[in-house]
């Protein structure tokens, strides 16, 4: 692969992986409109899968005492489920359509994000229902976080057990959907070749997201994200 190529990959996983380190999500939703300029979306959800399992293991380790793991257990059944689904339809789907259906899915994301106020009483009990959603969109566009989200914040109050929850659970996704990537024969040597390569850009953008963390206003730096994500998302479909 070209240097060129190579460090496209890189700013992308970089990119997206900073903005999973000061907000908390959207870290394929930023990286992926970037990585499928060189991959096919196949190779670009392979190679976020293995990024997102170190990032997982990483920050795991960190919260474990503040997860709850309750609801993980809630979410797991549905979650294997809808990835089995999922890694079947990014197997053998039409590319094109499946960039396109990223494209529409970032801006479903962005439009809840706006409109989101309150919790929804009904979910407390949807718990397979989510999974089995987010289990799928995580195979099709590593993007399960908004599904978990909506569950999980609507089971606690606490901030801490959300975030917290949330790793849990997409760590436990992220090492699901490596698996069956690799049974399915999409993650393969060459895809982890190049993450090797790209490593060092993934952990400086942890580095400097962290630090970002402790400075930036959240609140301004979502408005801006979320921008960025509807000129993403308009941009897959009319590619």
């Amino acid at each position: 692969m070209e240097i060129a190529h190579l460090l496209l990959l890189a700013i992308g996983v970089g990119l997206g992986f900073y903005v999973q380190t000061v907000v908390g999500f959207a870290a394929a939703l930023v990286a992926l409109p970037i990585i499928l300029n060189v991959l096919q979306i196949q190779e670009a959800i392979a190679l976020m899968a293995i990024f997102f399992l170190i990032f997982a293991i990483i920050f795991i380790y960190k919260d474990w005492k503040d997860i709850d793991k309750k609801i993980i257990t809630e979410l797991g059944i549905g979650m294997i489920l809808g990835s089995i689904a999922g890694v079947f339809i990014l197997k053998f789907g039409n590319p094109i359509i499946l960039k396109k259906g990223l494209g529409i899915f970032i801006l479903f994301y962005v439009a809840y994000t706006y409109a989101k106020k309150n919790k929804i009483k009904c979910f407390h009990k949807l718990g397979v229902l989510f999974g089995l959603v987010g289990g799928f969109f995580s195979m099709l566009f590593a993007a399960a976080g908004p599904f978990f989200a909506v569950y999980i914040n609507n089971k606690s109050d606490r901030s801490r057990i959300i975030r917290a929850t949330l790793i849990g659970v997409l760590g436990i996704n992220s090492f699901v959907r490596v698996l069956l990537l690799v049974v399915s024969d999409i993650l393969t040597v060459n895809i982890v070749i190049k993450s090797l390569y790209i490593l060092p850009f993934f952990l400086l953008s942890l580095y400097l997201g962290h630090k970002t963390y402790h400075k930036i206003n959240e609140a301004t730096f979502k408005n801006v994200l979320l921008i960025l994500l509807i000129i993403s998302g308009v941009y897959l479909i009319v590619r």
